[in-house]
């Protein structure tokens, strides 16, 4: 009858989880670079734009109409923010 044993990780176990370290190291590292910084701030304030004039024509206020064209315009402005997002920014 075999004695169980303590189990130590063998060579590829630890090759994977160092490369997975790694890996989250270098998300970390670049979704805290300041590209990313940029493009969430570019993004916020077209889509706080968007969000407002959603708001207008939900509620419109007096001397404000929003126009179709413009909310079609900030929708595509927002989806080609989001297309162009760089690499890594979350």
């Amino acid at each position: 009858m075999d004695r169980a044993t303590v189990r130590t990780l063998p060579w590829p176990e630890l090759v994977l989880l160092a490369c997975g370290l790694f890996l989250a190291l270098g998300m970390m590292v670049r979704t805290s670079s300041g590209q990313c910084h940029e493009w969430k701030d570019r993004l916020n304030r077209v889509t706080g734009a968007f969000l407002a004039a959603a708001g207008e024509k939900e509620y419109p206020q007096p001397g404000t109409h929003g126009n179709a064209e413009d909310r079609q315009a900030l929708r595509r402005a927002t989806n080609r923010m989001l297309d162009d997002r760089p690499f890594g920014c979350l």
